[in-house]
């Protein structure tokens, strides 16, 4: 006998009803309703509600991988900090998340590497100063130019400075992480055009032949110490950077050559040599280890700040009096010796300035102040130009003593201070 084939029964609950239900008639008539019409359409409700409970499950897993997701990453930052990066090193395979992170693996990976230990001091300094304060806890692929000139305009309405060292040290880490493929964009670029205010301003103050002699003779005379004064007279003499002068070292010369280790030298961080005339020889003396000790500070030498200080302070004691442009002034009242203001690095300048006067070229004069040759030129010419220089040097110095007045007595007013 054949038999009818029959659909499983199946119940679906719409809610409970009784003495506290959860759904009330008239709503259980409606997703009766609800349901029938899904039946007659060929939808199995049950089928529905099972999907939903799955989603709804599948929501709360993904909440909750999420959430185990921010607390490892919150370890991780907490763990990975720019201090421990740098102090306990960056593990293997380490991949950056943070501005701070990246930061630490940058200085590690490529300053420590590539950069001398002053350049390095400079850079730790305004990281933690400008950079990690503000964008530190940034993710790096949300850093966009917006940020970047925020950043930079915050520090240049107080220290331009600072703002300029800020945006050449995160350009060059965001730099590093392009390479790397951390960071997609470059956002600290046309940074100045931004921010006019960072721009360099070029500073053509030099002395001339009167100002030389007044600044030679107040520099004689000025309370500074012999350290001092000899050194602000040998960045005269031999046109090198205040700093490279303040750290010269018995052992970087021998005989008339002064050989400026990169370490030392300035913004290219190039190993230069220098011919010391007779009067810078008179004026670096016979001392041992540094030329211009100091007995103050870590450094054992004088800080191009203490020859920045002797120029703004210029005479001997506040009681001094001094006649300046037939004026009587006090010494502290009038600073850089009455003249208008100029520095060391000015003074640098000026002998740049004066060996054109001479006949030096300008590719020798370059070569004197060890300024790196531009493009092409420099990627191939790598002669050093050691006889030029040396000529270049006697010729300004000759045109100095002559400024000066002085004849071969000059060693007399040299060793004054010697």
């Amino acid at each position: 006998m054949e038999r009818n084939a029959c659909a499983e029964r199946k119940f679906l609950n719409l809610g409970t009803y009784g003495v506290t239900p959860d759904v009330s008639l008239s709503e259980a008539r409606q997703k009766h309703a609800a349901a029938f019409s899904q039946v007659r359409s060929g939808v199995d409700p049950l089928d529905q509600k099972k999907a939903a409970a799955e989603k709804k499950a599948g929501l709360a897993r993904e909440a909750a991988r999420e959430a185990e997701a921010a607390a490892a990453a919150a370890t991780h930052l907490e763990k990975y900090t720019f201090d421990t990066l740098v102090n306990e090193g960056v593990p293997e395979n380490f991949v950056p998340t943070t501005v701070e992170q990246l930061a630490g693996v940058w200085f590690v990976s490529y300053s420590k590497e590539n950069h001398s230990e002053r350049w390095q001091g400079s850079a730790v300094s305004c990281i933690k100063v400008h950079i990690l304060p503000n964008i530190g806890q940034m993710e790096i692929a949300a850093v966009r130019h917006k940020h970047a000139v925020s950043l930079i305009q915050r520090i240049a309405s107080t220290v331009p400075g600072s703002a300029r060292n800020t945006m050449k040290f995160a350009r060059q880490m965001f730099k590093y992480a392009c390479r790397q493929e951390w960071a997609e964009i470059q956002p600290f670029i046309e940074i100045t055009e931004s921010v006019p205010k960072i721009a360099p301003k070029a500073d053509e103050r030099h002395l001339d032949d009167e100002e030389i002699v007044k600044a030679w003779d107040e520099i004689s005379n000025s309370s500074s110490s012999h350290e001092v004064k000899r050194a602000l007279k040998l960045i005269l003499v031999t046109a090198q950077r205040p700093g490279e002068v303040t750290q010269m070292h018995r052992d970087q010369i021998k005989g008339r050559w002064w050989t400026i280790p990169s370490e030392v030298a300035g913004k290219n961080e190039r190993e230069h040599r220098v011919y010391l005339t007779d009067t810078a020889l008179e004026l670096i003396g016979d001392g041992k280890g540094y030329i211009f000790p100091s007995g103050s500070g870590k450094r054992g030498h004088v800080s191009g700040n203490t020859l920045s200080q002797a120029i703004n302070r210029g005479y001997l004691t506040d009681e001094v009096v001094k006649v300046v442009d037939n004026r009587k002034i006090k010494a502290r009242k009038e600073p850089y010796f009455g003249m208008k203001p100029w520095s060391p690095h000015d003074l640098r300048r000026t002998a740049r300035t004066n060996m054109a006067r001479v006949g030096v070229s300008d590719e020798v004069g370059e070569e004197v102040v060890n300024h790196t040759k531009p493009g092409v030129v420099g990627v191939y010419n790598k002669y050093r130009y050691d006889n030029e220089k040396k000529d270049a040097l006697l010729k300004w110095e000759n045109l100095l003593l002559e400024i000066l007045k002085a004849k071969p007595a000059t060693a007399e007013d040299v060793a004054e201070v010697a």
